[in-house]
């Protein structure tokens, strides 16, 4: 779930890790990198190599550039993690794809607290094409150069340019999230059909189910759970809430979701 007004920030720690491989249970880190931004403007960095005490693939060192010689004296772990926490501190960490991916593997290591802002999910409630939601795909989208993609350093630099324009981006037109309604009642069925169509515009009130949607005053589902706590907590920034889908489920019942529309 996303709270947006939470993805604008002007000081933050970007973060990018290399790893041996995909699994944050099985596979280790090779490299650390962080870049101290104040006031929107890289201020600080930080980089090192991790031994990561097993082999680093061929296949690894193809992405990535960094061989088994290359860790060889570098510190491991238990060395480079105490830097890099004391590096980060308690701000905010943003990184592409931080959440399923950096934040794992350094969970590992240590609790870590920090907010985290995730480009991947930023741009992913963002009404632009980009061609792929992969950090290359926003660079080729947005022209930002990244001259050493796969080495964490540089992955860092390129994240905060793609950050920089995620953010214009969100601050000129907007993000959106989706909720699925519960619209099995028959008076809901009869509404959808008769009162919507994509982008009929959508009331939102509260009932006893959670939130209640409806067609001007014409009810036509409930959003409760996680969905509903998404609302809420980005509810003041709120610009619309719009029929995105219409689609034809079990039973031949009717199935509604709601676009939200926010901005500051």
């Amino acid at each position: 779930m996303a709270v947006f007004k939470e993805f604008i920030r002007d000081s933050y720690v970007v973060v990018d890790l290399e790893t041996t491989g995909l699994s944050p249970f099985y596979d280790k880190i090779i490299e650390i990198a962080a870049v101290k931004v104040t006031d929107g403007k890289p201020a600080e960095t930080f980089s090192t190599l991790v031994d990561p005490k097993t082999r680093i693939s061929s296949e690894i060192t193809a992405l990535t550039g960094i061989s088994n010689d290359m860790v060889k004296g570098a510190p491991d772990i238990s060395k480079a993690m105490p830097e890099f926490l004391k590096f980060a501190g308690d701000s905010a960490l943003l990184g592409h794809n931080i959440i399923r991916f950096d934040l794992r593997f350094l969970q590992n290591y240590a609790p870590m607290e920090n907010y985290c802002i995730d480009t991947l999910n930023l741009a992913q409630h963002l009404k632009a094409d980009f061609g792929g939601f992969s950090l290359t795909a926003l660079c080729g989208h947005y022209g930002v150069i990244n001259d050493n993609a796969h080495r964490a350093l540089s992955d860092c630099l390129a994240t905060h340019e793609v950050y920089l324009r995620l953010k214009d981006e969100y601050m000129k037109n907007g993000a959106f999230f989706t909720m699925a309604a519960n619209c099995g009642r028959k008076l809901f069925q009869q509404n959808i059909s008769e009162k919507c169509g994509v982008g009929t515009e959508l009331n939102v009130t509260r009932n006893e189910k959670g939130l209640l949607l409806s067609a001007g005053e014409f009810p036509v589902g409930t959003v409760s759970g996680s969905k509903q706590k998404e609302y809420e907590d980005n509810e003041d920034i709120v610009k619309k809430v719009t029929v995105s889908k219409i689609t034809e489920g079990a039973n031949s019942k009717l199935l509604l979701t709601a676009e939200v529309t926010v901005g500051i």
